[in-house]
């Protein structure tokens, strides 16, 4: 009789040996396979929120000399970028140009009455709209001097990003080849929007947003091409995801969660964006772990396997 229940237990163990291997065998050979993925922990730290565009800089005062009067201007003799100083004679206009002469005859001298043209501020010369003699009519401009020392940065930005801009923010100016940002902070916003067509051919409304600068611009001169970031939000102590492992998920985002070997997907609340991060409201705590740059095949209880983590 032992005999026989020993058999017996000997047979059901090999039966339940089998089945469970039969049955992990099974499992395997029809279950998900597990997804390589990274992952990024959810943190805690600053976040800024800022407006990025492309400006010029551009001379804050600037004074356009124009003709007096009617008639014929000698050659200007100064280049652009000569500093000047006020009062210094730019050139004269004679009102009553005498007649053009032959070649071989003597050309009248410039009447002794002309009336001289005087720059009316020290500064740089910016433009010359004409160095050589010629007709003018009184009021054409001559001469653009700008005033030294005084620069301010001028970007255009969306309309739609305008009206998150407050008068002095702060803008950061880089790649302009100096070696650390410069500071400036928003003096105006122009109130009177431009229509520009972007590089794809779209009709953008738009608007210019000027700034004064903090720190001095010494290595800058009038209209040169810079890059701006306008801080429109700065938190020093936000919940924040990468902006890399939000997904829309119906009217709401969405983000897989990382539990053990396995995820989940979880609808989450954000706030403030960037290209990089995100801040959370809801949905997700500091220290949660979750898939970034999620794989198309990835689904809610999907096994993973995890290359890279971030963020610990």
């Amino acid at each position: 009789m032992k005999n026989t229940l020993k058999r017996n237990w000997g047979k059901l163990l090999v039966a339940a040996i089998v089945v469970t291997v039969v049955g992990l065998v099974g499992y395997e050979m029809f279950a998900e396979p597990a997804v390589a993925v990274d992952v990024a922990k959810v943190v805690r730290g600053k976040m800024t929120a800022t407006i990025d565009g492309e400006g010029r800089t551009r001379s804050h005062d600037r004074y356009i000399v124009t003709a007096p009067v009617s008639g014929k201007t000698s050659r200007i003799e100064l280049h652009e970028g000569d500093r000047i100083p006020m009062g210094l004679v730019i050139t004269q206009v004679d009102p009553t140009p005498p007649r053009p002469t032959a070649p071989t005859e003597t050309a009248t001298q410039v009447n002794p009455y002309a009336m001289k043209v005087f720059a009316p501020t020290s500064g740089r010369i910016s433009k010359i709209f004409e160095p050589n003699e010629r007709i003018v009519q009184a009021g054409a401009p001559l001469i653009e001097i700008s005033k030294s020392g005084k620069l301010e940065v001028v970007v255009d930005v969306l309309t739609t990003d305008a009206t998150q801009i407050r008068v002095g923010a702060m803008m950061l100016i880089h790649g302009f080849g100096g070696e650390k940002q410069l500071r400036a902070r928003v003096r105006t916003i122009e109130p009177q929007a431009f229509t520009k067509i972007s590089a794809l051919g779209v009709e953008e409304q738009r608007v210019n947003v000027v700034a004064d600068f903090l720190d001095s611009p010494e290595s800058l001169g009038d209209a040169y091409r810079v890059g701006t970031r306008i801080i429109i939000w700065e938190n020093e102590s936000v919940l924040k995801v990468p902006m890399s492992a939000l997904f829309r998920h119906g009217e709401k985002w969405g983000v897989f969660v990382v539990t053990a070997n396995n995820v989940t997907l979880r609808e989450i609340e954000i706030n403030h964006r960037t290209a990089d991060e995100a801040e959370v409201l809801s949905g997700l705590s500091e220290g949660e772990t979750t898939v970034i740059h999620p794989p198309n095949q990835l689904r809610d209880g999907g096994r993973i396997i995890v290359l890279s983590s971030t963020g610990k």
